[in-house]
């Protein structure tokens, strides 16, 4: 099968989207499919990527003035029909409601080339920013609700990561059968494991427990909480906090640190190599994620399969992965206060905390990559198949 990615958001940007489809697209070019990945140039020049298991095309980009390091394909029609021409898909398999997955949709429809999607957008995330603006909030959610599933009912069928976000969509007046599959973790890379020491040395650490996120640290992430709660767990438990990641937010929340008087006890990584991603987790006790606005959160699947345990908010699609009580504890959103009180119950018991890292490694095996390359496997073969 000739398989045409299009996703809005690829490396060197940093994110969910980006790991899911990197992993999809290699792990379905190894079954031996022909993988055809269209993604935004960082440098703004197009281009074409050789020698890995899927082609690489880059579209042309200009900066945009939100994001880290964002840059987006604005208008794109002419490099998406020329690509669509050379690599001649059989079927096309769009990830965002933005330019280059709407002008693939338009090119696959076009050239009768069956379309699937998978969804990993709501409007609640990408509008973060004007959250406390009640009319201007309002009348952006549905009008992104309406773009959204405009592009959705294009495709012959659409993918989810989560029951969660399945039932999001149904929300926002999506009608169509919707299949939830994980977006998925390499559980023999991401596993329990010792410390890496050389990683101590490089961020700083001591010999005490240490309270890990990692992700992108943007303002829809809420770190301003997860930093709060820091200064409370800090004042009743002897622990150092490490925050992996790259964002807008990094020189905020290093102030803010400041201003709660724990920088000395809270390291940034800033970029990890992809070699020593995986031995981050392995510093750390407990994992601790405040976003509210996960459709799964791959960086706790990662921590889970890590053999972690978690702290999260009960949010969207966060208790799918937090079974509260299980393998972690989940807090009200926003709430430090609740979630430093977590951390805290998990740090001063050592047993609890063994028994809850156990059942978060058993949680992470039930989302192992190669399951999801099989679901997604069968569902492009369905959606080809309706040619």
């Amino acid at each position: 099968m000739r398989i045409g990615v299009v996703t809005d958001f690829y490396y060197p940007w940093v994110g969910g989207p980006s790991t899911v489809i990197q992993n999809l697209g290699n792990g379905l070019a190894a079954r031996g499919h022909s993988v055809f990945l269209l993604a935004p140039s960082p440098s703004g020049e197009p281009g074409v990527e050789a020698g890995g298991p899927m082609s690489i095309t880059r579209a042309s980009t200009s900066r945009v003035p939100f994001g880290f390091e964002l840059r987006s394909a604005l208008w794109p029609k002419n490099e998406v029909e020329t690509w669509m021409a050379r690599t001649a898909p059989d079927v096309v398999h769009i990830h965002h409601p933005f330019p280059l997955s709407w002008m693939s949709a338009s090119a696959a429809v076009k050239r009768g080339i069956p379309l699937a999607a998978t969804n990993h957008t709501i409007p609640e995330c990408s509008l973060w920013g004007i959250r406390n603006v009640p009319i201007a909030y309002r009348a952006s959610e549905a009008a992104f609700g309406f773009w959204i599933l405009r592009l959705l009912n294009r495709c012959h069928s659409v993918a989810t990561p989560t029951e969660t976000a399945a039932t999001a969509l149904r929300l926002m007046g999506y009608r169509r059968p919707i299949r939830a599959i994980s977006n998925g973790v390499d559980t023999d890379r991401f596993s329990p494991r010792s410390a890496a020491g050389n990683l101590q040395a490089r961020f700083g650490l001591d010999a005490r427990p240490v309270v890990l996120y990692t992700g992108r640290l943007d303002a829809e992430k809420e770190m301003d909480v997860w930093m709060r709660a820091a200064a409370i767990v800090r004042e009743k438990a002897d622990v150092q906090f490490l925050i992996g990641g790259q964002g807008t937010e990094r020189q905020r929340l290093e102030q803010l640190a400041r201003t709660l008087g724990i920088d000395t006890d809270v390291h940034f990584t800033g970029y990890v190599s992809h070699e020593d991603f995986a031995d981050v987790y392995s510093l750390a006790q407990v994992y601790c994620v405040t976003s509210r606005v996960e459709l799964q959160s791959i960086a706790t699947l990662e921590a889970l399969a890590s053999g972690l345990p978690a702290v999260g908010v009960a949010a969207q699609a966060l208790p799918e992965l937090i079974h509260d009580g299980e393998n972690g504890f989940l807090a009200p959103p926003g709430d430090s206060s609740a979630i430093a009180v977590a951390l805290i119950a998990i740090l001063q018991d050592d047993s609890q905390r063994a028994r809850m890292g156990k059942h978060s490694r058993d949680i992470a095996l039930r989302h192992g990559l190669d399951q999801t390359i099989d679901a997604y496997e069968d569902f492009l073969l369905t959606v080809a198949n309706q040619a």
